[in-house]
């Protein structure tokens, strides 16, 4: 850049408004700055005029005619058109901006070429697929052995299971058949029936009762294995009887260490009773092999005025049922007292 440009520029960008173009005063014949030089040296008289000033070039006309009409664009759009340092530059960003344009072109294909699995690892080799094989085949393998190992363990826990099932089935619970609700081979105190529960041996705690007893009430302490008892039939049992409101003990049967024998459910059929309607109600549809507790108001029992020797009020019995048989057989166990 020249140093004209150069001051025109400084200039200009110390303007802050332009200035209107003020009117060119004339120069008079005294303010004139003509000077008249002798060129006598030279070798001649002649006259030369030169001015203080340099000569204005028609560039420098457009350039004061653009800063008074007040227009910066206009100005800066002079300034680049005589400016050359300008237009190289703007040349040289016009050459830069192709220059980029093959980078991007690259980096499209590259793209493309992923999208369509160029870019993607290469193929597997023969011996790479081979060697893939046998992995494949070496777990399968395995998992078939782990897969029999454990089919042949359940196969043995099965068979195992399965003898002792047999057994249990084939034997004992066989056995278990034949001897439920039948007599043992050798009858002890008290006798007790196959299949009975062995609480039944043993002569049971009887505790005083509380609260009022209307009814008769029956319940049920060890449920029996055999069929329930009939109205009609004749049962054998153990027992003991307290009264209800203290406990006290008046009457057992193992104390005698004598089963108790006597037919129930006779008012049921029309029949004379033959002991307290407390037993020959409560009794009927126990279960053979039971053991029930009995609580009998006086009215089921002996009544508000009992005969000598018999306890009044409310009385608790607890009652093992150890057979039932009708009247002209001889019962389940053909036991009696």
């Amino acid at each position: 850049m020249s140093d004209r440009g150069r001051s025109r520029r400084t200039a200009r960008s110390t303007k802050v408004t332009p200035a209107k173009a003020a009117a060119p005063e004339q120069a008079t014949p005294e303010e004139s700055p003509v000077e008249e030089t002798e060129t006598a040296d030279l070798g001649g008289t002649a006259k030369e005029v030169s001015s203080t000033e340099p000569a204005e070039t028609p560039d420098e006309t457009a350039d004061e005619t653009s800063d008074a009409s007040g227009d910066p664009d206009k100005t800066d759009k002079g300034d680049k058109a005589a400016d050359p340092d300008a237009v190289a530059d703007n040349g040289d960003d016009a050459d830069d901006e192709p220059a980029d344009e093959p980078a991007a072109e690259a980096s499209k294909d590259k793209k493309a070429e992923v999208k369509k699995g160029k870019g993607a690892p290469p193929p597997l080799t023969k011996a790479d697929k081979r060697a893939a094989a046998r992995k494949a085949a070496q777990k399968v393998a395995r998992r078939r052995r782990v897969f029999q190992g454990i089919a042949g363990t359940v196969i043995v826990v099965l068979a195992v299971g399965g003898a002792f099932a047999g057994v249990w089935y084939f034997g004992d619970r066989a056995e278990e058949r034949k001897t439920k609700c039948k007599p043992a081979a050798q009858v002890s105190y008290p006798p007790l029936l196959g299949g009975f529960d062995k609480r039944l041996a043993t002569e049971p705690t009887v505790e005083k009762g509380t609260g009022d007893v209307k009814n008769t009430e029956k319940t049920v302490l060890i449920e029996g294995p055999c069929k329930a008892v009939k109205a009609g039939q004749t049962v054998t049992v153990n027992y003991v009887g307290v009264t209800y409101v203290d406990g006290k003990m008046f009457d057992s049967s193992w104390s005698k260490k004598k089963t108790f024998d006597t037919a129930v459910g006779m008012k049921q059929s029309g029949k004379q009773q033959e002991v307290l309607t407390g037993w020959d109600e409560g009794l009927v549809g126990v279960k053979v092999g039971s053991r029930v507790q009995l609580d009998i108001p006086a009215k089921d029992a002996y009544g508000a005025n009992p005969p000598e020797g018999a306890p009044a009020g409310t009385l608790r019995f607890v009652i093992d049922v150890l057979d039932a048989k009708d009247a002209d057989q001889t019962g389940l166990g053909g036991l009696g007292g």
